[in-house]
Formats: C-alpha cells, sequence, structure tokens
C-alpha cells in the first residue's frame, strides 16, 4: 500500500498545487449560492437554492469531462462514466445551515481568502470537502490514473434537514461497498452518536399585574446552538429588566440590548453560535433568554419557572434534565435547548437536541419528558441509534494509512458527537476535512476552511480512490 502510495504522491501534489487558483474559483462560485433548504417548488423539493447548488456544481464538474446526473435535484452524482456500477461511495452535501448574524470578515455568500483560510458559508460544511472530492476525480482522469473499479462522488441537497435526500437517492439504488463522507473531521470518524430529539409546546399565561409578554423568540435550526434571542414586553418592566439583564450579562457572558418601541420594551440577547454537538463551544441564547424570563415574571409562572430549571444556562450534558449519560468510547452525553418560540397568547413551542453515547438507549432517556409533563408540557420525542464501525475493516485501514502519508500525523479513529451523511449505512465512516481540534465555525458566523487542508484533502483522496479501485 505504501509503495503505491508513494507511485503517485508526486504527480498528485503537483496537480492539486498546480489548479489551487482553479480550485478556489470554482468554490466561489459555489458559496455564491444561498443553498439553505426553503420551500418546496415543482421539481425543487427543497427550494431553488439547493437546487441552483446542485446545477452550479454538476456544471463545474461536467466542465472537467467528468460523468453527471441530476436525481430530480434530490441528489447529483459524478463518476468517471457512465457505469452504474462502483466499488467505492463519496457522500458530500451542497446545503447549508442559516447564514445567522455576526460575520465579521466577509458576507456569508461572498467568499473571501485571508491569511490562507477562505470565508464563507458552505467552506467547510460541505461545499470545499466536496469540491475537494470532485477534484480528485478530475486530477484521476486528467493523470491518467487506472482503476479496475467504479467511484462515485454524491452531491445532496438536505444534509442539514434530515437527509431526507439520501432516502430519495436509496430508493433508486443500493449502497456501494465502500462509503465514506468527507463531512466531519480528521483523523477518522467510525462512531457517531444517536440521536434524541424533543419538541415541547405549551400555553403560559405570562403576565403578572405590572408586565406582560408580548413575543419572544429565539433560534432557527434544532442542531444549532441559537447565538440570538428577542422578546417585547409591554408594561412597568424597563426596571426589572435593566437590573436582570446587568446580572444575566455578569453570570452568563451573554450580551444585551434594550430600547424601547412603540411604549414596549424590546430585548435582545447575543450569545455565541455553534453546533448542538458542541454545546460547551457556544453560548446559548435560549437558555439564557429562559433565566431572563423567569426573573421577569418570578413566580408568577411555575411551567416556565419548571422549563428553567430543567434546561439551566451552562449545563449541556442534561445533568439538571436528570439524563446525564458517559462512557469510554463515545464521551458524555450532549443536551442544548435550541429553540424557544412564545406567542403573544402564550403558545409556546421549544425543541431540544441531544447526542446520546452507544451505552445509552431510549429508556435512559425517559425522565427528561417526565419532567416536562409533570410540569404541565405537552411532549413528543424522537430517537435514532448510534452509528459504529469497527476500525479493522479494510476502508478504515486503507484511508487512516492514506492520511498517515499526507498529513505526517497518527492516524486514529475518532467518536463525535455530530451525526454524518453515512449515519446508519453499514460499514460507512466519515473520513475529513477539518482538522480536529481546529474551530472552524461551522454553523456560526465567520465559517472558513484551510485553502491547504482542502487541497491535501483532495490528494488524498485521489491516491486513496487509486488504492482502494485498483
Amino acid at each position: 500500500m505504501e509503495q503505491m502510495i508513494q507511485e503517485y504522491m508526486t504527480q498528485v501534489k503537483a496537480f492539486f498545487e498546480g489548479h489551487r487558483e482553479e480550485f478556489l474559483a470554482d468554490l466561489a462560485e459555489m458559496v455564491a449560492i444561498d443553498s439553505q433548504r426553503t420551500e418546496a417548488k415543482e421539481g425543487m423539493p427543497y427550494g431553488e437554492g439547493p437546487a441552483k447548488a446542485l446545477a452550479k456544481t454538476l456544471e463545474i464538474a461536467a466542465g472537467y469531462g467528468l460523468y453527471t446526473e441530476n436525481w430530480d435535484n434530490y441528489v447529483g452524482i459524478i463518476q468517471l462514466n457512465d457505469s452504474k456500477e462502483r466499488k467505492l461511495e463519496i457522500l458530500a452535501h451542497l446545503d447549508v445551515v442559516p447564514e445567522g448574524k455576526g460575520w465579521t470578515v466577509t458576507e456569508p455568500f461572498v467568499m473571501k481568502e485571508v491569511d490562507g483560510r477562505v470565508y464563507g458559508r458552505g467552506t467547510a460544511d460541505d461545499k470545499g470537502p466536496a469540491l475537494a472530492a470532485i477534484y480528485a476525480l478530475r486530477a484521476v482522469k486528467e493523470l491518467g490514473i487506472s482503476l479496475n473499479e467504479d467511484v462515485r462522488v454524491v452531491v445532496g441537497c438536505d444534509e442539514e434537514c434530515g437527509s431526507s435526500d439520501l432516502d430519495y437517492y436509496w430508493t433508486k439504488t443500493s449502497p456501494a461497498e465502500m462509503t465514506f463522507s468527507p463531512d466531519a473531521d480528521y483523523p477518522l470518524i467510525n462512531l457517531e452518536k444517536g440521536h434524541f430529539g424533543v419538541k415541547i409546546s405549551g400555553k403560559l399565561p405570562l403576565a403578572s399585574d405590572r408586565i406582560k409578554l408580548l413575543r419572544a423568540v429565539c433560534g432557527t435550526k434544532s442542531n444549532v446552538i441559537p447565538a440570538d434571542a428577542e422578546l417585547w414586553v409591554s408594561g412597568e418592566a424597563e426596571e426589572t429588566a435593566k437590573n436582570l439583564l446587568a446580572a444575566l450579562e455578569q453570570e452568563t457572558g451573554v450580551r444585551s440590548t434594550m430600547a424601547m418601541e412603540d411604549q414596549n420594551l424590546h430585548i435582545e440577547l447575543h450569545g455565541t453560535a455553534a453546533h448542538a454537538a458542541d454545546p460547551d463551544m457556544g453560548n446559548n441564547a435560549a437558555t439564557a433568554m429562559l433565566q431572563l424570563l423567569a426573573g421577569l415574571f418570578a413566580e408568577d409562572e411555575p411551567m416556565l419557572q419548571a422549563l428553567r430549571q430543567i434546561f439551566p444556562h451552562g449545563d449541556g450534558h442534561g445533568r439538571a434534565a436528570g439524563i446525564y449519560g458517559c462512557d469510554d468510547e463515545s464521551g458524555e452525553i450532549t443536551v442544548s435547548f435550541n429553540i424557544l418560540n412564545i406567542d403573544e397568547d402564550g403558545t409556546l413551542f421549544a425543541e431540544v437536541d441531544s447526542r446520546t453515547p452507544i451505552s445509552m438507549s431510549e429508556p435512559d432517556f425517559a425522565p427528561l419528558p417526565s419532567k416536562l409533563e409533570a410540569a404541565g408540557f405537552a411532549v413528543k420525542t424522537s430517537c435514532s441509534q448510534p452509528h459504529y464501525v469497527s476500525p479493522d475493516t479494510p476502508l478504515v485501514k486503507t484511508l487512516l494509512a492514506h492520511y498517515e502519508e499526507w498529513f505526517g500525523e497518527k492516524g486514529e479513529c475518532i467518536a463525535i458527537g455530530g451525526g454524518t451523511y453515512v449515519h446508519g449505512l453499514p460499514g460507512g465512516v466519515a473520513f475529513g476535512c477539518a482538522k480536529q481540534g481546529v474551530d472552524n465555525k461551522m454553523h456560526g458566523p465567520d465559517e472558513f476552511a484551510e485553502v491547504d487542508q482542502l487541497l491535501v484533502s483532495g490528494m488524498l483522496f485521489t491516491t486513496a480512490i487509486a488504492d482502494l479501485c485498483k
């Protein structure tokens, strides 16, 4: 294996270095398209943005002589030829999370290169890695690397909102013998935690003799730690809110602004966004807003007080919810309260995202809905199993060997809380493209990818394809 890698390294490296600017120009075109999922339209199951991103990506690939197909704007396939058979499949995605607020380096959909990094929504998750895989196919083709078995790159349009694109894809075809997705961290992810989701609804009076909540909004996606929250209050709340906000900022680090609008008090909270799988990396505006509301209404609203006690600010691992768990392979459970909306009539809707260790199962999570129901809320739950692949499989061993050659670092398997495109796919692993321990600001403002990391990933994918499909 090592001899085969060395045989191709020089020419593969020269290919990617020679096409650096072309790669970045292609990536800039992909990033320029806002491809977050929106309302479906005829022929566009995820809205116009993902369909445009898919069309552009397939156009780029076809421009390099690669074979492409658009499967009804759910996914696209990119291959060296039109074969329906393939040994290796690489799953990437083109949809993105909402742009959010707080960008400082560039606008979300205007890619900008600064100090070896490219900034923009999708540069790291997952348009940059998708393009690295496409360029790997291009390198195989243009360098004349001979393969005895085929490889396919699949680019999907709904990874961020449930991967229904792959559900559609698997109704049309069967999985390849080997599959990896460049949608996470190196060295290689063979364990992805399970998922436990909770939707909470209820009716709160939220009015005292002095004040009334008009509206509260926080969160856009259940898998994103929210950075921003807003609420509007009428009545004699200004002095009380001022004191509560000062204490809240000191206790939580969440920043706030307060202003009078049409004789009502408008409050904004500003925390830090993060992926729900890493709640400790963010500063949750939703739990901060819970704390503020609990203070504003004191003991007038027991359901609100109970909610704040179950999800106290800073508890991202379910201790107060009664579902904490941990094991050596997976690490700790994560529990994040990410969406909170309350209407003027007191109708509340909230969502909780939890990533669960392989040692835990659905009965272990029962204390959380029980606590919520006891407080008077209606609860709906969902649960999916963890994903695990043995480190001894040929795919894992081969990918790690190529990782060690290209990056000069020890290759090993790691576990994550996030779910990738291969979750639940037998034998599928996540492989690249970010460095472990580097915060690429995925799902947050100023998302970036390191240019060299993307290019070396493309080099690695090229030699891995040559090895696995020889």
